[in-house]
């Protein structure tokens, strides 16, 4: 998987690059407006499901290797909301009332990598991972997509380590 990891981290490495701007712009929309333009909210959805696909698909999450132009339905699937309002003062801390988040969603990292190691033997071994690993690694990835939208500005809603309804 690390060979077949390359050219898609390429591509999340360029996207983050075009997104780091086009998020300084929707902070500033933001502000402004209290909504993200629609075709801003759109390109970083879009971002968003991509690294949620690829993380998924290299942490043994999921098997569908990721498309980064969604032609093809994805069996893991980013649900963001469309374009809500947003409170200004919010959005103008928004970078600093993240910081919690972000560094729970590193350390969930962290066990999601060490989480791999199992499941990639697991995976050799019967073909594929426990139901265990493969619900904490979830836990993990869907809580750092929901830190990375906060964080982005797509959702006013922060983080929760407990889904918002039942899987």
């Amino acid at each position: 998987r690390i060979v077949l990891y390359v050219p898609q981290a390429i591509v999340v490495a360029v996207w983050s690059l075009v997104a780091a701007p086009a998020v300084a712009i929707a902070w500033l929309a933001l502000l402004i407006e209290g909504r993200l333009p629609t075709w801003l909210d759109h390109f970083i959805a879009a971002f968003v499901r991509y690294v949620g696909q690829v993380t998924a698909w290299f942490f043994l999450l999921s098997a569908r290797y990721p498309d980064p132009l969604h032609t093809q339905a994805h069996p893991f699937a980013v649900e963001l909301p469309e374009r809500p309002r947003q409170p200004r003062l919010v959005t103008l801390f928004r970078l600093v009332l993240a910081i919690p988040a972000l560094l729970l969603a590193i350390a969930l990292r962290v066990v999601l990598t060490l989480a791999s190691i199992p499941a990639w033997f697991a995976g050799l071994a019967v073909g594929r991972t426990t139901a265990g690993l493969q619900e904490l690694g979830m836990f993990c990835l869907r809580y750092e997509l929901e830190t990375l939208a906060y964080t982005l500005l797509l959702t006013p809603r922060y983080p929760r380590l407990v889904p918002a309804e039942p899987p």
